[in-house]
């Protein structure tokens, strides 16, 4: 197992599965590829900072 996890660490990829097959997904975990495959993450919140622009306002009361 440790090799296993020092080489998931070293690798550049979107995710690592060890002693599991890639057919578990739950929605909270990030899904996609890294460098120039994919299109960027997929799952509810990555789609939502996607999709929004974060804007900061500020008023006194």
């Amino acid at each position: 197992m440790e090799k296993a996890f020092r080489y998931a660490r070293r690798i550049q990829v979107g995710g690592v599965i060890i002693n599991d097959v890639p057919t578990f997904r739950a929605d909270h975990m990030p899904y996609g590829g890294v460098k120039k495959s994919g299109v960027g993450r997929e799952g509810p919140r990555y789609a939502i900072e996607e999709m929004t622009d974060m804007k900061l306002i500020c008023w006194r009361v």
